[in-house]
């Protein structure tokens, strides 16, 4: 009797496949169906292990770099404003006169727009980095456009008040750094409009040409600055340990500022060479 109630009941039991290796037991009730146990159903109490994304392992080693970045490009800022509220308090407070003048559209044209301009695109700008790449464009072009008009201006003039005869270092620059401008202008303009021109250059290559006769001209420009800060009109405003102070910050804006550029302009010439 016992023997036929255990035959009975093991009869009726269904028998459950958690996907093992091993061959299942058929159960002899035709009702019966295996079941099967989803991973996501496991028991709390199974610890699953997964591998670590290689993506998750970079971008956590770059976070000490970005945050660099982010800090070295306030620090940027910081100079470049100082530098054009110091500049713009000397200037504006007079009459704008011809030096006056030429020296306030100067520092706010290469020292502040054009500084401004050439950081638009760069991923460690802590302005700029949240919009989108269209959007970063027309600011790199509103800020561009101002800065290199600002800046041929107060070049302009300066030359038309010497004769064009600038026999200093600070007068030699300022006329390069004016052509340069012009020149890196008219690149733009062709930039803007590469579809009609790429019959005569390549788009990439004309934006490569922009990129690098612009940032000559940011560098010399600011060069050029520095080198004001030695003439006889700064000299017979500001004091001496002021005059180190303002070439540091002028010297340190544009070595922070053309980290970006050097990058951007890298990333064109390998492209460029991977075409040829």
């Amino acid at each position: 009797m016992t023997e036929h109630l255990s035959s009975v009941i093991s009869s009726q039991q269904r028998v459950v496949d958690y996907g093992s290796t091993s061959k299942a037991r058929l159960s002899p009730d035709p009702q019966a169906r295996a079941s099967f146990v989803l991973a996501s159903e496991s028991p709390p109490s199974v610890k699953r292990y997964s591998r670590m994304p290689h993506n998750k392992l970079k971008g956590e080693s770059q976070q000490p770099l970005e945050r660099l970045e982010y800090f070295l490009n306030v620090l940027n800022q910081m100079c470049i404003g100082f530098v054009t509220i110091y500049m713009s308090y000397i200037t504006l407070r007079t009459n704008l006169a011809t030096t006056h003048l030429h020296a306030w559209l100067v520092t706010i044209g290469f020292s502040f727009f054009m500084a401004e301009g050439v950081m638009v695109h760069y991923g460690g700008n802590v302005l700029t980095n949240s919009y989108k790449r269209s959007t970063q464009t027309t600011i790199h072009w509103v800020l561009l456009t101002l800065g290199g008009g600002c800046g041929a201006a107060g070049a302009l003039i300066k030359m038309i008040q010497k004769g064009f005869l600038l026999q200093t270092t600070h007068g030699r620059l300022g006329i390069t750094a004016f052509v340069l401008c012009l020149l890196a202008m008219s690149s733009g303009l062709a930039a803007l409009c590469s579809t009609r021109v790429k019959k005569l250059i390549t788009p990439l290559l004309n934006k490569a040409f922009h990129n690098f006769v612009g940032f000559a001209c940011f560098v010399i420009a600011l060069v050029a600055q520095y080198y004001g800060y030695q003439t006889g009109y700064f000299k017979a405003r500001v004091e001496t340990d002021f005059q180190i102070l303002m070439k540091c910050l002028t010297l340190v804006s544009l070595v922070l500022s053309s980290y970006g550029p050097i990058k951007g302009l890298y990333h064109k010439f390998k492209a460029i060479s991977g075409q040829y």
